[in-house]
């Protein structure tokens, strides 16, 4: 009736660092009230969530190989069964895409600035991809059409919780959360 534990704790945490990923997204881009310093830190810090997004996307992924999710109710129409496959589908693309196309921008950067992940440690740019403008304009471009379909994905897929909530009487969000022993 719900997804695995792990399963639920990685969509959470997935969740809230998506949120802040696009907010610092965003604020890089357009608060012009930051300053270089302030703009480096966050910049730094967006990189190191990336990071961690991209490590959670393969063990998200392999936890969803190793258990099945839980069937959609039977009253869905085949229609619904298509559309949250597919829209799932589009979600893990993004939650892959996005990261990847951060890196091969970092990595082409024509500032050859290092990802050092939350001051821990230097995370290594793709080899042979330095100062390529090409590469570097082509995924800047598609990080940014990238997190503005993927901002689109998160509402349709909230919406639709909300909406076989609020009007088919189906509470699925129960399925994503923990929930009092035999209430499963």
């Amino acid at each position: 009736m719900r997804y695995h534990s792990l399963a639920i704790i990685l969509h959470w945490v997935m969740a809230v660092a998506v949120l802040f990923m696009l907010l610092s997204g965003l604020a890089v881009e357009y608060l012009a009230t930051l300053t270089p310093a302030d703009k480096f830190k966050l910049i730094q810090l967006h990189k190191s969530f990336g990071i961690c997004l991209l490590v959670a996307f393969f063990l998200r992924v392999a936890v969803r190989l190793w258990q099945k999710p839980p069937a959609l109710p039977a009253s869905f129409k085949p229609w619904e069964h298509h559309a949250a496959a597919w829209g799932h589908r589009a979600l893990y693309a993004m939650l892959l895409l996005m990261p990847l196309t951060g890196w091969l921008m970092v990595s082409s950067s024509p500032y050859g600035l290092p990802t050092i992940v939350f001051n821990i440690f230097e995370w290594p740019h793709i080899p042979g991809l330095a100062a390529n403008e090409a590469v570097n304009g082509a995924t800047r471009l598609a990080h940014t059409i990238f997190a503005f379909t993927l901002l689109a994905l998160i509402a349709i897929h909230i919406g639709a919780v909300g909406k076989h909530f609020m009007i088919d009487r189906h509470n699925l969000l129960h399925r994503m959360w923990w929930t009092k022993k035999g209430q499963d």
